[in-house]
């Protein structure tokens, strides 16, 4: 999918849009998983340290607007 896009020399690499994204207790001890669902229903399973999840819980609440 994204292969097919055209992108001009210095460009940010294209996304896709993420509809959702869960996370859950791994089964592997000291890591916890991620789920990532998009707008083609496809889901990515991301597996990752707890301390990189905490890192990315931390970097989400910096950049989310506050209410």
């Amino acid at each position: 999918m994204l292969d097919k896009t055209d992108q001009p020399p210095g460009a940010a690499a294209p996304s896709l849009e993420c509809l959702a994204a869960g996370a859950a207790p791994s089964e592997t001890e000291g890591k916890v998983r991620v789920q990532l669902l998009f707008e083609n229903g496809a889901v990515l399973p991301v597996e990752m340290s707890n301390a990189a999840g905490a890192a990315l819980s931390k970097g989400l609440a910096e950049e989310l607007p506050k209410k």
